[in-house]
């Protein structure tokens, strides 16, 4: 295998990686100005993380048939009837087989290649798998923890965090941002965040050509975890609470025992977090971050001076709060605050696992050793 030869390859599989990650991270691909509806048969049904295939065979105007790609969401998501486009229907991986009939409807790719982010499917007996009009009943919360030695008094259980829940706001940037505004940036961070290239805000760009570190399946840190549509469970234990998150399983112990911050860790994904109790009120300061990561989807950065308050409370719906405080002199000019909200959900956490992208530069380095 000589040079010329190593470098065709990983080009190949270069452009096979992006059109994978194309297919599976975000929606920038696909027209969301545009609607196409279709009737197809089944070919293949892939019920698998990190979003749900279905490709279908459609016979065209001229007698030729084109086998098209249709996107979903995670199947998690659509296995509790939570997909996001209204439907009630709950998934498995034999709802759908080769073979079946089906009506699909969503935004065509952007490049006319025949892929589709779907948006509704229709099976062969008119039943909505996805997309209808009803919504799905609301969730009532899982059993909450009643140990005696954890919660036994009126005041610990109107302090009790625990459930699992799900994000719950509607604002039009809620899914990556605090808000529509910029936070206070120092000129260090407001050129990081011009050469961040995020796949959404007013920088937006495909997924093929983000920097987004979780493009790497890097961990999205705190608190721009809050932002991915994934369910996390609050546990108590004594003298600390955890929280699991279903993104990338990542598990984040907060001490309620009064110790300190560590001094001898190294830099952090998720942060070095201890809280207490003011009231009702749980306090948590995380700390000892490392700077590889975003405080939000649309590239704001952050230093290794990040220090992150959020107080979290449940409000007179039952809602779980989450006021989130960033504090960082070096990217940003003053702290600045923002709010989650989350509805209790009765869901168990599942599995969700990043794939990760082939390292270019190892491979080629491994061609280049085996051509010597």
């Amino acid at each position: 295998m000589n040079r010329n030869l190593a470098k065709i390859i990983l080009a190949t599989i270069n452009l096979l990686v992006v059109t994978t990650a194309t297919a599976h991270h975000g929606s920038s691909p696909y027209d969301s100005t545009s609607s196409k509806t279709m009737v197809g048969t089944v070919t293949d049904f892939r019920f698998s993380n990190p979003h749900v295939l279905i490709y279908f065979d459609v016979l065209q105007d001229n007698g030729e048939i084109v086998n098209w790609s249709g996107e979903l969401t995670s199947p998690n998501r659509l296995a509790r009837a939570a997909g996001g486009a209204g439907g009630n229907v709950k998934w498995s991986r034999d709802i759908l087989l080769p073979g079946d009939r089906i009506e699909l409807s969503g935004n065509p790719a952007r490049n006319g290649a025949p892929s589709i982010r779907l948006r509704q499917v229709i099976d062969a007996n008119g039943t909505t798998l996805v997309g209808g009009d009803s919504r799905t009943p609301t969730s009532t919360p899982v059993a909450r923890l009643e140990s005696e030695s954890i919660i036994s008094s009126a005041n610990d259980r109107a302090r009790d965090l625990s459930g699992v829940w799900m994000r719950s706001d509607n604002e039009p940037y809620s899914n990556y941002a605090f808000s529509a505004e910029l936070p206070p940036m120092t000129d260090w961070a407001i050129n990081k965040y011009k050469a961040a290239k995020p796949t959404f805000g007013e920088n937006g760009v495909t997924v093929a050509d983000s920097n987004d570190p979780i493009y790497q399946c890097l961990p999205p840190g705190t608190p721009r975890i809050y932002f991915h549509p994934r369910p996390f469970e609050i546990i108590h234990t004594p003298g600390r609470i955890l929280i699991s998150y279903e993104y990338q399983q990542l598990l984040r112990a907060i001490y309620t025992d009064g110790r300190p911050h560590r001094n001898d860790l190294a830099p952090t994904w998720m942060g070095d977090s201890t809280g207490h109790w003011e009231g009702d009120t749980l306090v948590v300061e995380s700390v000892n971050f490392n700077d590889n990561t975003w405080v939000d989807r649309r590239g704001i950065p952050h230093s290794d001076q990040l220090r992150v308050e959020e107080r979290f409370y449940r409000n007179g719906n039952g809602q779980l709060i989450i006021d989130i405080t960033v504090n960082d002199p070096i990217a940003f000019t003053e702290p600045w605050t923002g709010r989650k909200t989350f509805k209790a959900v009765s869901w168990t956490i599942e599995e969700f696992v990043c794939l990760d992208s082939l390292s270019f530069e190892e491979f080629e380095e491994a061609l280049l050793e085996y051509d010597k």
